[in-house]
């Protein structure tokens, strides 16, 4: 399959999204990438205005604005804010959504074996 086919090799949902929310990490099983992918976190946000933070080479973070480029009030999320801060990003508030590497500006879900270890270091 080549690198702008439709759809992954590996399409039966075993790649991995992380959503942070209410305290908790879970792992979601999706076979999304590109645009597809940015409307299953912009619904899985519960939010149109999403804005994503690149988080060191190969993970992107994704959370919801109260309006284009309004920060959403309230406390932050926890996991997400730590995982931000390390990589030296602002605190988020409201659920998060981690995914893979963007590659030729289209995102991509996490690998199983990194979305495991990620949610394991933060307690999911």
């Amino acid at each position: 399959m080549g690198l702008f086919s439709r759809r992954k090799a590996s399409s039966t949902g075993t790649h991995r999204m992380l959503v942070m929310k209410d305290g908790r990490v879970q792992s979601v099983p999706t076979s999304l990438f590109g645009m597809d992918l940015v409307q299953e976190v912009s619904r899985l946000l519960g939010s149109e205005h999403i804005r994503s933070t690149r988080i060191g080479d190969d993970l992107t973070l994704w959370h919801s604005e109260s309006a284009p480029g309004q920060a959403r009030p309230g406390t932050p999320n926890a996991a997400a804010s730590r995982l931000a801060a390390e990589h030296g990003s602002p605190p988020v508030t409201g659920p998060a959504v981690l995914t893979g590497e963007m590659l030729y500006g289209a995102p991509y879900p996490l690998d199983p074996d990194k979305a495991a270890q990620i949610e394991t270091r933060l307690g999911g």
